[in-house]
């Protein structure tokens, strides 16, 4: 999520200049997002996502990247900087597109984002809690003028939509996205980019698996905008040389 230092901007046409997002309304009532009733998985049993029952703000911390392996390690925080989880997404040669795995500080895997491959025209991540057992899922839809963001259940029905500045014009810098209900008449959260880091804000009382998915489409978001900015920095580098 760290700044490369490059001083080139991709051209930005006044055409391409998406809604104000930096304007977020009031957060919607309660009955314009999914039930508090806590998920089945974590009735009875400990699956990690209780962690995320008080919680209405996650912060996402790179710590480190390489070039093989394990290739990203992320903190996530709670709103007063305590570390809830630890997140590496492993990078490799002919792996899954999007591999990323969630711990809780003792280690124990919580939550899987595993998106298998690219070779449809429709990028989906999965979201798995625990690992192997689908929650939900995030969907990418091609949009030059907004990024937009389906977040689905695990039936893949649209719960949340993710609405922001073009990933064409806007992937330098800071930047605000919207989590609005299905008719996008009502704010529910936000996923801001801040200094390198992403800030999410959710109800308090949001349904806590669609926390979690909210936390696996920032990281989703992160990497869609990682590989935007490894294609402009290699195409400046090409026509430099």
């Amino acid at each position: 999520m760290s700044s490369t230092g490059l001083e080139f901007s991709p051209s930005k046409s006044p055409q391409d200049d998406p809604p104000n997002y930096n304007v977020i309304a009031p957060y919607a009532p309660p009955d314009c997002y999914p039930p508090t009733a806590p998920s089945p998985e974590i009735v009875g049993k400990s699956s990690g996502l209780e962690l995320l029952l008080q919680i209405n703000q996650l912060t996402v911390r790179e710590k480190f990247t390489v070039s093989q392996g394990w290739g990203r390690s992320f903190d996530v925080l709670n709103e007063v900087g305590q570390r809830l989880f630890q997140v590496e997404q492993r990078v490799e040669c002919c792996g899954p597109l999007y591999d990323v795995k969630i711990r809780d500080n003792g280690g124990s895997d919580v939550i899987q984002l595993f998106e298998s491959c690219g070779c449809t025209c429709t990028r989906q991540v999965e979201v798995q809690c625990p690992p192997a057992h689908s929650i939900g899922y995030v969907k990418l839809h091609w949009n030059n003028l907004v990024t937009h963001l389906s977040v689905m259940n695990a039936n893949q029905e649209v719960v949340l939509l993710i609405l922001g500045p073009s990933l064409q014009t806007s992937i330098f810098g800071n930047n605000t996205f919207e989590v609005k209900s299905r008719d996008e008449q009502h704010v529910v959260g936000v996923i801001r980019m801040e200094s390198g880091n992403y800030v999410i804000s959710f109800p308090m009382d949001l349904e806590v698996t669609m926390k979690a998915i909210l936390l696996g489409a920032a990281m989703y978001l992160d990497n869609i905008i990682l590989s935007k900015k490894k294609n402009v920095e290699r195409q400046a580098r090409q026509r430099r040389n």
